[in-house]
């Protein structure tokens, strides 16, 4: 898929993506065969070195809160990686290929960015059942999908006029379904 997005001329600021995606080889896809650099989660046993030959896993490392450091990431080279600390005390290790992204704030803007595309998906996917598409043509496919957008743009538009959650709005459309259906049986 992100060779394809190169081919069509996509050229991305960063690609973002969690631990789940944060292969070796996803990463030297991203950042030598394309040439665009990454933000992602790092996984706690992920292995870093400071000093030459001394691996260790990224939980380990001495990352004050706010401290953007450079390491060297265990098959992969240098990144810079970061520790962010929720409300909650739980720890998200952050890495990124940009080597010049070394200001904390800005490091944590970019990835906070991923979280508004999952919100988006989820959104989409709750609203409109894009994904329960089950034909096997590709154009009744990118029917359904423009469809879902359409609708979610109107309904994501009516969400936010009337300042409902996602949840409110379907349960209204299914109420008004049902008082109509009722009045008419």
């Amino acid at each position: 898929m992100l060779k394809r997005a190169k081919n069509r001329g996509f050229s991305p600021l960063y690609v973002l993506f969690d631990a789940w995606y944060g292969s070796i080889d996803n990463m030297k896809l991203i950042t030598r065969e394309l040439k665009w650099n990454f933000i992602c989660n790092l996984k706690s046993n992920r292995q870093v070195c400071v000093v030459k030959g001394e691996y260790m896993p990224i939980a380990d490392l001495d990352l004050a809160n706010e401290q953007v450091k450079q390491v060297w990431l265990k098959e992969y080279g240098h990144i810079l990686v970061c520790k962010l600390v929720n409300k909650n005390e739980d720890i998200t290790y952050l890495a990124t290929s940009d080597l010049t992204l070394t200001d904390y704030e800005d490091f944590i803007l970019h990835h906070n960015k991923r979280w508004r595309i999952e919100e988006f998906h989820r959104g989409i996917k709750q609203t409109t059942g894009i994904e329960k598409c089950y034909s096997t043509k590709s154009v009744s496919q990118k029917t359904h999908i423009f469809a879902s957008f359409t609708a979610f743009i109107k309904l994501e538009k009516n969400r936010l006029k009337n300042k409902i959650s996602w949840y409110e709005q379907k349960a209204g459309i299914s109420r008004l379904a049902t008082v109509g259906y009722l009045a008419n049986a």
